[in-house]
């Protein structure tokens, strides 16, 4: 997302989600309350030339952000995700596995589908979803 993320993103990042060192995340957010999840460029999966072999979306039996089904404008049937909220797994080449956690509270209103059959984009910065953010009581947007 370079070029646009700049102009268009305010990014913030989540350093050592769960207390994992170095699995941090990047959240760019939209002036329209949209984030979209990313990895930092300090996560173990873009370091030491690791490479991304598969992403998985199905997070227990019965949850799956795949089956995410989001109508109209107030995002009906958008799955709620907490900060700690799992979005993803996803394989490296040496056999390490990684979670990617959601960092923010809000609905989720779309998976990147396009990584299942292309992992590796993923170390090319490109995003893992898109989750419409809470603005919290006190108005304020900081995550």
């Amino acid at each position: 997302m370079a070029g646009g993320a700049e102009r268009y993103f305010t990014r913030w990042y989540k350093p050592d989600v769960k207390g994992r060192p170095c699995e941090d995340f990047c959240v760019l957010q939209h002036s329209n309350r949209i984030c979209v999840i990313t990895l930092a460029e300090a996560h173990p999966l873009l370091q030491n030339g690791k490479t991304i072999t598969s992403v998985n979306y199905q997070i227990s039996a019965n949850c799956s952000r795949l089956q995410n089904k989001v109508s109209g404008k107030s995002k009906r049937g958008a799955q709620f995700l907490t900060e700690l909220a799992p979005l993803c797994r996803i394989s490296s080449s040496d056999g390490e596995e990684y979670t990617i956690y959601s960092c923010i509270r809000g609905r989720l209103i779309e998976v990147n589908e396009n990584i299942l059959n292309n992992p590796a984009i993923l170390q090319e910065k490109s995003c893992v979803l898109a989750i419409n953010r809470r603005i919290h009581r006190s108005g304020s947007t900081q995550i």
